[in-house]
C-alpha cells in the first residue's frame, strides 16, 4: 500500500504537470483569507458573465452593484433550469452536483472544470487547518449506498475507508471503535456529530485510552457540533476537532476555528449576505440570519444572492489571530427548525441533544406537524424505553400544552444522500 507521503507527493507532481491549477487556487485562497482583501474584479466579471450568457440574469443587464440582483431560492430555479446554465459552457465538459432533498427540494447544480479545482483546493486548504494533509488515509462514517458510494478505485486514490453507519447498534459502533485502534494509518475521521456521540458512547464503555488510537483530525459535517462533544472528541482522541459548514452546491462555505469555536468564512471563494429571517435586509451582528452568498467560481451556472436555506449568527470580528469574517454559529437548516406552542424558534441542535441519554435507540426523528402539535418517531426504542419519557422531555422543550405522539418503526428512510433527517417541520408561523 502506498505510503501518505508518497501520495501526497504524487498528488502534487500531477498537478504539477497540468499547471499547478490546484496549488494556485489553495495560494489564492491563504492569500485572501490571510489579507482580507476581496476580489472585487472577480465579483464584477461573474456579474457580467451572468448577464451576457444567462437568460435569467440578461435582465440585469446595466447593473450597477450586486443588489440590483434578485435573492434566488432552489425553488424558483428549478421551474426554469436551463434559464441559469451559461451559454458560453454548453459544449463543455461539466459535473453535476446533486443535493439530498433534506429540505423537500432535491437540486442540482452543474459546475466548471475551475469551479471543480477550486472546490478541492477549499478541502484541501481548509483540512490544513485541522491537521489533515493530502495523502492521509481518513475514514469517511456516514450512510453509505449505491447512490453514493465511492468506487473502489476512486476510495484507493483518496486513501479513504468508508465506514457505513446504516446502523448504530452496539456491535456496528464497537466494530468503528475496533478499526479505529487497530488501523494505525488513519489520520482523520469526518462524518456526523450524531455518530460521534454514539462513538463517545462506546469508548465510555470500554475504556480505551487515547494512546491507542492515531487520529490528527476530526471534521465534523452536516449537523451541529455540540459544544460538549467537541470537547469529548478532543479530550478522547488528544486532536483537533472542527466542524465544516459546507454544501453540495456550492463547496466549504466556513470551517470552525481549531483553536476556539467561532467560524471562519471562506469569503475568498464566495460574497456572503447575511439578511434577516424574513426581509432581504441586512441582519446585525448577534442575529440570526439566513445565508445568501453569491458563488465566484461557478461560471458554468451562476449562482448569484442564492438563499442557502440556512441560518447562522455572525460576530463582530475574529476573537482569534486569524481575521477573518467569522460566524459565531451555525445553528442549521431553515427548514429543520421547529416552533414551541407559542411559536418561538427552536434551534434542531436543542431538538436532538434530547436524545443523547438514549443510547440503545438506533435512529430518532422529532417532526413538528402543526403548531402545537409533534410526532417523535423512534427505531430501537421498544425493548428498552417508554414512550412517556420522550413525551416529557419534548414537553419541556416546546410546552406543556402540546400534544406529542410517538411512534416505532423498523427503520427511517434515508435521504439520496445516505443521511435521514432527525429534525422536520411541516410547519411555519403565519406571522
Amino acid at each position: 500500500m502506498l505510503t501518505a507521503r508518497i501520495r501526497n507527493w504524487g498528488f502534487w507532481a500531477f498537478d504539477f504537470a497540468q499547471g499547478s491549477p490546484i496549488r494556485k487556487h489553495c495560494e489564492d485562497i491563504e492569500t485572501q483569507l490571510i489579507s482580507g482583501t476581496k476580489s472585487a474584479e472577480r465579483l464584477e466579471a461573474l456579474l457580467h458573465h451572468a448577464v451576457d450568457t444567462t437568460a435569467f440574469y440578461a435582465k440585469y443587464r446595466g447593473f450597477s452593484s450586486l443588489q440590483d440582483f434578485p435573492v434566488i431560492h432552489k425553488a424558483a430555479i428549478k421551474p426554469q433550469y436551463e434559464a441559469f446554465r451559461s451559454s458560453a459552457y454548453q459544449n463543455a465538459r461539466l459535473r453535476t452536483m446533486r443535493t439530498s432533498g433534506s429540505t423537500g427540494t432535491p437540486f442540482a447544480v452543474v459546475q466548471n472544470q475551475d469551479k471543480r479545482r477550486r472546490v478541492l483546493a477549499e478541502m484541501i486548504y481548509f483540512g490544513g487547518k485541522a491537521g489533515y494533509q493530502v495523502g492521509d488515509r481518513y475514514i469517511f462514517t456516514r450512510c453509505w449506498t449505491a447512490n453514493n458510494r465511492k468506487p473502489l478505485h476512486v476510495a484507493l486514490s483518496e486513501n479513504a475507508v468508508m465506514f457505513d453507519i446504516s446502523s448504530l447498534d452496539k456491535g456496528h459502533v464497537a466494530a468503528l471503535e475496533t478499526l479505529l485502534r487497530t488501523d494505525s494509518g488513519i489520520r482523520c475521521m469526518l462524518g456526523f456529530p450524531s455518530t460521534f456521540v454514539r462513538l463517545l458512547q462506546q469508548l465510555d464503555q470500554s475504556g480505551a485510552p487515547s494512546e491507542d488510537f492515531h487520529l490528527r483530525s476530526i471534521i465534523s459535517i452536516a449537523e451541529a457540533l455540540p459544544r460538549e462533544v467537541r470537547l469529548a472528541l478532543k479530550s478522547r482522541f488528544n486532536c483537533p476537532v472542527v466542524a465544516r459548514y459546507s454544501n453540495q452546491e456550492n463547496g466549504v462555505l466556513a470551517q470552525q476555528c481549531p483553536n476556539g469555536d467561532e467560524f471562519h468564512l471562506n469569503t475568498a471563494s464566495y460574497v456572503f449576505e447575511f439578511l434577516k429571517l424574513e426581509e432581504d435586509t441586512p441582519a446585525g451582528p448577534g442575529e440570526r440570519a439566513r445565508v445568501v452568498l453569491t458563488d465566484l467560481f461557478n461560471h458554468a451556472m451562476p449562482l448569484i444572492r442564492y438563499d442557502t436555506g440556512d441560518i447562522v449568527i455572525r460576530q463582530n470580528h475574529a476573537t482569534c489571530g486569524w481575521a477573518t469574517e467569522t460566524l459565531q454559529d451555525v445553528e442549521g437548516r431553515r427548514l429543520d427548525f421547529i416552533y414551541d406552542t407559542e411559536d418561538r424558534p427552536i434551534s434542531p441542535f436543542a431538538v436532538c441533544t434530547l436524545f443523547w441519554p438514549f443510547t440503545e435507540l438506533k435512529q430518532y426523528q422529532f417532526v413538528q406537524e402543526a403548531k402545537g402539535r409533534y410526532e417523535i418517531v423512534l427505531n430501537g426504542a421498544n425493548l428498552h424505553y417508554k414512550d412517556d419519557e420522550f413525551i416529557r422531555l419534548a414537553k419541556d422543550l416546546v410546552g406543556a400544552d402540546a400534544v406529542v405522539s410517538v411512534t416505532h418503526v423498523d427503520q427511517i428512510p434515508l435521504l439520496s444522500s445516505g443521511k435521514y433527517r432527525q429534525v422536520a417541520s411541516h410547519y411555519r408561523p403565519s406571522a
